[in-house]
């Protein structure tokens, strides 16, 4: 958030829920409604295909059981299902992908908020982070 205020809406790509949606999407998830988006359904899919194991059954066992633990759409929110509610932002993932790539292919356009970016980051340097934990957190 504090990124964000300093270089501006123009400069990050956003996705995924806010944190005050999170309850209800727990909620609705919790009564069996938590969707799997078809784009990610086909993520799945080839991952358990054993496309990406090479041959090695451990490898193909381990993604096969993180995919069933996302899947566990009952338990999203939670350890035993999809804790950080990736199937959720999977489709605004792939939106905010989507205008990444738009805003990169206008060259002039990208410089400017790579700049614009850079410029806003001082706020965030090491120097500053550290006195100011000194002063507000260790009282030093």
């Amino acid at each position: 958030i504090e990124i964000r205020e300093e270089g501006g809406n123009d400069t990050m790509f956003i996705f995924g829920c806010l944190e005050d949606e999170v309850p209800k999407i727990k909620e609705r998830a919790s009564n069996g409604h938590y969707p799997v988006d078809p784009r990610m359904q086909k993520v799945f899919d080839t991952i358990k295909s054993g496309r990406f194991a090479c041959g090695d059954s451990e490898a193909q066992e381990k993604f096969c059981g993180l995919i069933d633990k996302l899947c566990n759409i009952t338990a999203a929110g939670t350890w035993d299902g999809d804790k950080y509610l990736l199937i959720n932002d999977f489709p605004s993932y792939l939106d905010a992908q989507e205008q990444v790539d738009k805003t990169y292919a206008d060259k002039a356009k990208w410089a400017s908020l790579s700049i614009q970016a850079a410029c806003s980051m001082a706020k965030f340097s090491t120097d500053r982070t550290i006195s100011e934990y000194a002063k507000v957190i260790w009282g030093v």
